[in-house]
């Protein structure tokens, strides 16, 4: 993981860039999905990006409306939490070493093996309509879900996210 210390948004072309932090973990070791999500919200908290009640919002949130997301032979989550919580867009990335359960969206009762997190911490809803919409788009493609799954560095990422257009 790196993870810069800037609390300024940054724009290219007038674009606020989700990704330019790096919060980032290729092969996350987490013990289930509290835990997972717990890292995350951890890493955006220590580089100033989201509220300390960042985490509890997310968690809270997850239990209400699950994120889990069953497509194609993945199994992908997309946690977030109020805008109030957030102090700088972002979006943290995850690969998991070990898929985790999360319950699926839309649908509290069953549950999905998620090896993909991508946790939106967004300041404007219309910013976290348009991403959820595109990270929809992207899902759809099972050849980038097996690319950002495979993905070992950050420079690898970087060229993936070039790839969809989300740099």
């Amino acid at each position: 993981m790196r993870g810069l210390l800037s609390t300024e948004v940054e724009t290219v072309g007038g674009r606020t860039m989700f990704f330019d932090k790096n919060i980032t973990f290729f092969g996350l070791n987490a013990s289930d999905r509290t835990d997972a999500l717990r890292q995350m919200a951890l890493s955006l908290k220590e580089a100033n990006l989201v509220t300390s009640s960042f985490e509890k919002g997310v968690l809270e949130r997850e239990e209400c409306f699950p994120t889990g997301l069953a497509v194609g032979t993945f199994g992908l989550a997309i946690p977030h939490t109020d805008s109030d919580k957030v102090i700088a867009p972002q979006i943290a990335f995850a690969s998991l070493k070990n898929p985790v359960k999360f319950r699926l969206m839309g649908n509290g009762e069953e549950e999905v093996d998620v090896s993909l997190i991508f946790m939106l911490a967004l300041k404007k809803s219309e910013d976290q309509i348009t991403m959820l919409q595109r990270l929809m788009e992207i899902f759809q493609n099972q050849e980038l879900l097996k690319e950002f799954a495979e993905c070992k560095s950050l420079e690898d990422f970087d060229q993936l996210l070039k790839q969809v257009e989300l740099e």
